[in-house]
Formats: C-alpha cells, sequence, structure tokens
C-alpha cells in the first residue's frame, strides 16, 4: 500500500537563523547542521555545536523518532533521531518530520526516504539551479510503500546491522591504512 507522507506525518521546517550560528560552549540550545548527518543518513550527535538563544519554543525542539530530511542540498539524505537530545533543534536546511500513524515506523521512513524511488522524486521535483531545493509541498507529496509493521521491523533492523557493519568496515580500513603507512615510514627510516 502507498499513502503519501502528509497522510502520514506532521512535517514542520527546522529553525531559520536571521544571522550566523554563533558558537558557544555554554550554549542552551545544540544545533544539527547539515555537516551533522553523513551521506549514509547517521546522524552525529556527539559533536553538535552549541549557541544561546533567547525565546525559543520547546516546539522547535528534536524528539526521538523524528526524521530529519536534508532539503536544501545535492544529496537529500533522511536520519533518524534514535536517542534524546535534550534542547536541540535543526537549521532551516532540515524538514523535521515527525510520524502520526501507528503504522509506520520512523526508522522504516527514514530508510525509504534514502532509497532510489524516494531520491529519483527528489531530483525530479525539486527546484534550484547549483543547490538542489524539495519544498515542502513536493515532500508532502512523495507516496512511501507501506508494507506491514513486521516487514517494516525487519527493514529497520537488517538496516540498522548494515549500518553497523558499514562503520566496522570504515573502521577496519583507516587502521589497515595507518598500519601500512606506519610500516612504510619504518622500512625507509631504517
Amino acid at each position: 500500500m502507498k499513502k503519501r507522507i502528509s497522510q502520514i506525518a506532521e512535517i514542520k521546517s527546522g529553525y531559520l537563523f536571521k544571522e550566523g550560528l554563533k558558537s558557544d560552549k555554554e550554549g542552551n540550545v545544540s544545533v544539527v547542521q547539515l555537516k551533522d548527518v553523513n551521506d549514509r543518513g547517521i546522524l552525529n550527535s556527539h559533536e553538535l555545536q552549541r549557541i544561546n538563544i533567547d525565546k525559543i519554543g520547546s516546539e522547535n525542539y528534536l524528539a526521538v523518532g523524528d526524521v530529519l530530511l536534508k532539503a536544501k542540498t545535492n544529496n537529500p539524505v533522511s536520519a533518524l533521531v534514535k536517542e534524546q537530545l535534550p534542547s536541540t533543534i535543526a537549521t532551516a536546511h532540515y524538514f523535521i518530520i515527525s510520524v502520526k500513524k501507528a503504522d509506520v515506523l520512523p526508522g522504516y521512513l527514514a530508510w525509504y526516504l534514502n532509497q532510489r524511488p524516494a531520491q529519483i522524486y527528489f531530483a525530479r521535483n525539486a527546484g534550484g539551479t547549483r543547490i538542489q531545493v524539495i519544498n515542502k509541498q513536493v515532500l508532502s507529496g512523495l507516496e512511501v510503500v507501506v508494507p506491514d509493521l513486521k516487514t517494516q521491523e525487519k527493514i529497520e533492523k537488517i538496516y540498522e546491522l548494515h549500518q553497523r557493519e558499514q562503520d566496522l568496515v570504515d573502521a577496519i580500513k583507516e587502521k589497515k591504512h595507518g598500519l601500512i603507512l606506519a610500516q612504510l615510514l619504518n622500512t625507509i627510516s631504517r
């Protein structure tokens, strides 16, 4: 069964800053920027920039289960907010998608948004010349294939395991690279 995103989720834009971000390690709010979600759709929440903002409502804060979609980039990848991130917002480069139907899992939706059918839809319907821009109307109109919950759970789990495997493979590559370089340098140092 297919459902439009507008039927299964609430969509809101990230926070629009009128001026640039002024970093403050003691700031009251953390900010998810484009650089904080990698090309595989993983949110790096451990190095978020902190800033001070007066008068920001809690409705702007991210919640566990929110799906972040990079909407102003040539790589419209999505990421799932998997952990509680106190006083954290996303910039206006993102749409925050909050699933409102019990028959759709947020992790499944995040996975689906990163798959070929959704990516083709975004490429065909996005605006912008140099940088692709997905507007709310385009995102709302995306049709998502919604299988039963058991199938969604399996897809979520397999995808999560695949992501962990990729992290391990990347770590092994990095260690191997460092080891080889050290051995080569050691060879010419003798």
